[in-house]
């Protein structure tokens, strides 16, 4: 075998991290504190967190998957209700909704985009559609305004389940974040453009914990952020 042949064996790093003395020192604090899960560092972040992308609360869970599937619950889906979803991502944007037990509705993503497709997303609502999930894709928000002009067209067939989704009136836009923290799409920070938003701070993820996520959501009229904070709360621990 030549030297300079494409096969030539070598060794690529996955998803190195960017460790600093600092980060080492914090992560020793925090065991040295007793607290090794959910504690004052959580909340912490937490505050942090709504505050950095412009929203009342967030709550830090397992994962983004874990985020995802509790905005769903809190949203009450499940039997019976349709989710659509973009067929270009990971498995957890639709995983979440199987968990549920609602059905999954893929839609394409735009001709020479990864963003969902708009026109097919309208296409695809029904009577039982309850929620969509777009993806921002490579940390890119979606052009959520234009997801919102097609739920508020489509607000006569809206049925909501439960008092959240009364107080909504329409269909809620659950985005999946995971790439996007820190990302904006016309001044807007992603984690307040989307009704619920759910991000990763997984390993290969430009913010980590090693393992984690967050949820954040828009403030509805007529819910308590402190309802929707505490109802989280407790669905975490049943999940």
């Amino acid at each position: 075998m030549r030297k300079n042949s494409i096969l030539t064996k070598r060794n690529i790093g996955f998803s190195p991290p960017d460790i600093t003395d600092l980060e080492v020192s914090e992560v020793a604090d925090a065991l040295r504190s007793g607290w090794i899960t959910t504690g004052p560092r959580t909340k912490k972040l937490e505050k942090d967190l709504a505050q950095w992308i412009g929203v009342n609360k967030c709550v830090c869970l397992n994962s983004q998957t874990a985020c995802a599937e509790m905005a769903l619950r809190v949203l009450g889906i499940g039997p019976g209700d349709e989710v659509i979803t973009c067929a270009y991502t990971y498995t957890a944007s639709a995983s979440v909704i199987a968990h549920v037990g609602a059905k999954i509705v893929l839609v394409d993503c735009m001709p020479e985009s990864f963003e969902i497709n708009y026109d097919q997303v309208e296409q695809a609502i029904t009577e039982r559609t309850k929620v969509i999930i777009p993806i921002d894709l490579g940390g890119k928000p979606c052009d959520y305004a234009r997801l919102y002009e097609i739920v508020n067209r489509k607000r006569n067939l809206f049925k909501p389940n439960n008092e959240i989704q009364k107080a909504m009136g329409r269909i809620s836009i659950n985005a999946d974040c995971a790439h996007s923290l820190g990302a904006e799409r016309g001044g807007v920070m992603a984690g307040s453009l989307a009704d619920f938003s759910s991000f990763s701070f997984h390993a290969v993820k430009n913010f980590t914990t090693a393992e984690g996520g967050a949820l954040t959501w828009r403030t509805i009229d007529g819910i308590d952020d402190e309802e929707i904070y505490h109802k989280l709360q407790l669905l975490k621990s049943m999940w």
